[in-house]
């Protein structure tokens, strides 16, 4: 789901369609792309596929196949949260991409029981998405290994869209795994601990999401991914919000 609850912070209207998007409808879902979201794939293509060089045009088309490459990779992983809430939860939803990733949006409320197989429903609508993810990864580097590698350019930026998307598509998907609310992870760990305690649960799942916060911002700093540990100081700020709420109210 990349992070939603950032894009709000920071840009109020990003998670609702605007004049600028590509709309179209896939599967049945509305997907929104906004303009953000191609400038923040743009940026992750370029800082990984290296230097110009002499060969710009080349260099060029890698960006532009790279961009499509982000896009895919999390367009298949919001639709795997989309097929779930269709089929698990009979609820439709839209799905929108933006500059922070991706949400597949309930359209109406959904309800679930708090016992072993709502638990487990609603778990697996987390996990759905990077499920999708990874399965397609295996799909993409399947397709890859069956292709010859010769000199030819068209081949050399087809090997390169597939396995750059199935990359992505893996990182993201254990990234979102990460047991840190408002990541996929943080969602199945906060159900597990209201299943587990349905009165402190969400107290208790957020001090352990800011803890894992915590260890892998001082992690990601030990190892210069000062990117990384932005973003989970972030998180642990807003996990502490929610927990001030959470003890305000009651």
């Amino acid at each position: 789901m990349w992070c939603p609850v950032l894009a709000e912070l920071l840009f109020p209207d990003s998670m609702h369609p605007t004049s600028n998007d590509l709309s179209f409808n896939l599967f049945g879902f509305h997907t929104s792309i906004q303009p953000f979201f191609w400038l923040i794939a743009g940026l992750i293509t370029a800082l990984n596929i290296g230097g110009i060089n002499d060969n710009m045009p080349f260099w060029i088309g890698k960006l532009l196949i790279g961009m499509a490459g982000v896009m895919l990779s999390v367009l298949v992983h919001e639709l795997g949260h989309a097929f779930s809430f269709r089929y698990l939860f009979n609820t439709p939803c839209a799905i929108v991409l933006h500059g922070f990733g991706g949400a597949a949006v309930p359209l109406q409320n959904y309800q679930y029981k708090n016992d072993v197989g709502g638990v487990a429903a609603k778990c697996f609508l987390s996990f759905s998405g990077p499920l999708a993810g990874f399965m397609f990864a295996f799909v993409m580097l399947g397709i890859v290994q069956s292709i010859p590698t010769d000199d030819r350019v068209a081949i050399a930026l087809l090997r390169f869209f597939l396995g750059w998307t199935a990359i992505i598509s893996i990182i993201w998907g254990i990234f979102n795994l990460l047991p840190i609310y408002p990541m996929d992870g943080g969602h199945i760990a906060r159900d597990l601990f209201v299943f587990l305690s349905p009165r402190q649960g969400v107290k208790l799942s957020l001090i352990f999401s800011m803890t894992c916060a915590v260890l892998l911002a001082v992690l990601a700093i030990r190892h210069g991914f000062i990117f990384a540990a932005f973003f989970c100081a972030y998180f642990v700020y807003q996990n502490y919000l929610e927990l001030s709420f959470n003890s305000f109210r009651r």
